[in-house]
């Protein structure tokens, strides 16, 4: 009996997942409230865990919340957020899992800008008709357990 075959996504599937990250954080740092709530699923979920203080954002009124909220932030006009490096795992033919690096920087004044967070990802993105959106977001800070769990 021969084991099933490994799945694997499209080189389509995988722009579509890189499209899905830059569609998530161009609408964040433009401000496009609906913009960046159509990057999850109804019932996802999204988790920015820092030493001091974690956070949990669900579902469209979640995301609503989490972009409005930082809108709010005085320090927030000007900061451009990236993902890299992802490392893609499917899951499923509709399903996967992308680990990436992510940052901060805040782009405001005369160069150099500074680097306000670096940090990484662990996502579970889901096809949804023909888009790819998040079903879970989970970031954190580079440092302690992030770090930790990077070597195991």
């Amino acid at each position: 009996m021969s084991s099933p075959m490994p799945v694997q996504l499209s080189a389509a599937d995988r722009f579509a997942i890189e499209d899905l990250f830059a569609l998530y954080h161009w609408a964040l740092d433009t401000g496009d409230v609906d913009g960046f709530a159509d990057t999850l699923i109804e019932a996802g979920v999204v988790e920015l865990v820092m030493p001091q203080k974690s956070t949990r954002f669900e579902g469209r009124s979640g995301m609503v919340a989490l972009a409005e909220g930082l809108r709010q932030w005085d320090r927030f006009p000007g900061c451009q957020h990236f993902s890299g490096q992802m490392q893609l795992e499917p899951l499923s033919a509709d399903r996967s899992r992308v680990r990436s690096f992510c940052g901060v920087a805040e782009c405001r004044g005369e160069p150099p800008y500074a680097l306000r967070f670096a940090g990484r990802s662990d996502d579970i993105v889901v096809r949804s008709g023909e888009r790819w959106l998040f079903e879970r977001r989970h970031v954190r800070l580079w440092a302690g357990e992030a770090l930790r769990d990077s070597f195991l």
